[in-house]
């Protein structure tokens, strides 16, 4: 989506934010080496991974240019890339593939779900929190 403000989503960051912590409460790996934070945003999810695995890689993973520069400039350490959810291929296969808030975005969650599971390394885990709130006021 090219319409994404990293300002005006920093703005809310603590209320979106929320729902990535306890998503990640829920991921059972103690240990990790290569973690992908899909959606990654302004990078407020990507710096909850990088702090819960400090010795691992993690990448994140967004469409919008402008959320990746906040990103970079945020964690200026970790690596950001552009890519669609929708067709993103790993460089290796990852230990966790953290989606929070994004595949929503996504369609064709029949074909995406069995894709995204694929990637994953042995063991690998699939963590990911869709909300379902576009009805509510805003």
């Amino acid at each position: 989506m090219a319409g994404w403000n990293p300002a005006l989503y920093r703005r809310f960051e603590s209320e979106r934010t929320r729902p990535a912590i306890e998503l990640l409460a829920r991921v059972p790996r103690a240990e990790a080496s290569y973690v992908v934070d899909l959606g990654c945003g302004p990078g407020n999810s990507t710096e909850l991974l990088a702090t819960r695995w400090p010795q691992a890689e993690v990448v994140g993973i967004d469409s919008s240019e402008a959320m990746l520069v906040s990103a970079r400039e945020r964690l200026p350490h970790l690596r950001f890339q552009r890519a669609d959810v929708a067709d993103w291929q790993p460089a290796r296969a990852p230990d966790l593939i953290f989606a929070n808030a994004v595949l929503q975005w996504v369609p064709g969650h029949e074909a995406l779900f069995p894709r995204l599971f694929a990637l994953l390394a042995p063991g690998g885990v699939l963590a990911v929190q869709m909300p379902d709130n576009l009805d509510e006021p805003s």
